[in-house]
Formats: structure tokens, C-alpha cells, sequence
């Protein structure tokens, strides 16, 4: 299961290369989904930090203010 879920993370990475989201330069609905479902590594212990792109793209999504203010009512922020 680990590595089905890691190469998905690698092609996902790749993906990403050169774009600012999944689909280029527009944002869309897998956008906000990838990173919520990516938020859950930590929380299944898995390491997902060796995949530069989806980190890239992980830090332009928590930026966006949105993204911010979901996470603070969720907590997730402070």
C-alpha cells in the first residue's frame, strides 16, 4: 500500500513540474483537494518531503487567504 501511495505521490510530483497547480495556471477544484488529502501525511506517517514540486505547491496553497482562514477555523492555524 505504501508504495502504491508513494509512486501516486511521485506522479502527482511530476505533475506539478513547471505549473503553479494541478491543471497549469488555473486553479481548480483538485487544487484545494490535493492539499488537504496531502495534509494527512504527517497523520499516517508519511513522508512526503522529498517531492519538491508538491512541496512548492503545498506553500503557494497555505498562502492563499482562503487556505489561511479554513485552517484557522479548523484549528489548524493560529
Amino acid at each position: 500500500v505504501i508504495d502504491t501511495l508513494m509512486s501516486r505521490l511521485k506522479w502527482t510530483d511530476q505533475q506539478l513540474a513547471g505549473k503553479h497547480y494541478l491543471m497549469g495556471d488555473r486553479f481548480t477544484v483538485a487544487d484545494p483537494y490535493l492539499f488537504n488529502v496531502t495534509n494527512w501525511a504527517p497523520l499516517v506517517k508519511v513522508d512526503i518531503a522529498g517531492f519538491a514540486n508538491l512541496a512548492a505547491f503545498r506553500a503557494r496553497m497555505a498562502s492563499r487567504p482562503a487556505v489561511q482562514a479554513a485552517m484557522k477555523a479548523e484549528g489548524l492555524l493560529k
